[in-house]
């Protein structure tokens, strides 16, 4: 009985981290900004989403590179609306998130757990099968299109892909 219990309470505690989904990176091009408080105010706006460890804005090259924390619900829609905000044009951005691989081997889909975000995933070169990471949580790594003002892709460009430890 004792086991049994034991046993109940260690997989009532790991299970929500085996399930757990998030954005890791996301490495986000800005067009617009051309000066110090224009990337201070980038950097600001960034660090006040909830879960967000570090900003680095480079003001030369547009790139603003984004650091979460282990738990995080962040959304990309709100990457997105601090650009917006601040009256800046967000551009394609790299991502490394977790999520559950669901849909098809032929329309595969990540959803990042605790947003909305779901993203249709389309090989950024010729890729692997796919088939036996269906249904399980896998970190990808891959490119976001640019989308119109107010809106985030709805499809993901992925680089890599692998079942997530």
């Amino acid at each position: 009985m004792k086991r049994t219990l034991i046993a109940a309470a260690l997989a009532l505690t790991l299970s929500p981290l085996a399930a757990h989904a998030e954005y890791e990176q996301v490495n986000l091009i800005v067009f617009g900004m051309d000066c110090a408080p224009c990337a201070h105010a980038i950097h600001v706006s960034m660090k006040g989403i909830q879960g967000v460890n570090t900003v680095d804005v480079d003001l030369n090259t547009g790139l603003v590179t984004i650091k979460l924390n282990p738990g995080n619900s962040a959304a990309m829609r709100q990457f997105n609306e601090a650009v917006e905000k601040n009256g800046f044009t967000h551009k394609e951005a790299d991502i490394v998130a977790k999520g559950k691989l669901t849909g098809t081997a032929s329309a595969p889909f990540l959803e990042v757990a605790g947003t909305q975000d779901r993203y249709a995933l389309t090989p950024a070169a010729a890729s692997a099968d796919i088939t036996s990471l269906l249904g399980k949580t896998v970190t990808i790594a891959g490119v976001l299109p640019q989308a119109p003002k107010g809106k985030v892709s709805d499809t993901l460009r992925y680089k890599t892909i692998a079942e997530a430890r």
